[in-house]
């Protein structure tokens, strides 16, 4: 079961110290929290092919972390949104009409 508290009240229910604690165990283990594991896996995936790279080389964090998101796509006009709606409509209006079409058109079998 996970715990959300909200940030108002970490703030008073945590002591400054203990949230400099918590950001330094951040910044050595990663997030804390089961929505960021990819971080845990970043990590555990840099000590699996440490001992496996040439002298004097290291992982690198980030070439173990997965990307997400990919490249940021243009923004739609609100006018480009609708007429790509009309499009998905018109062509979904057009395979239903298809498929009446080729039902009335089947033999009627006994």
């Amino acid at each position: 079961m996970v715990y959300r508290i909200p940030p108002n009240r970490v703030l008073d229910e945590f002591t400054e110290s203990e949230l400099v604690h918590l950001v330094a165990y951040e910044n050595l283990y990663g997030q804390l929290g089961p929505e960021r594991l990819d971080t845990l896996f970043a990590r555990l995936g840099m000590d699996v092919t440490a001992p496996h790279m040439r002298k004097g080389k290291k992982p690198k964090f980030e070439d173990h972390l997965i990307q997400w998101g990919g490249k940021k796509k243009r923004q739609q006009s609100p006018e480009e949104m609708l007429q790509t709606a009309r499009q998905m409509q018109a062509r979904f209006d057009a395979q239903e009409r298809a498929k009446r079409r080729s039902e009335r058109q089947r033999p009627f079998r006994v």
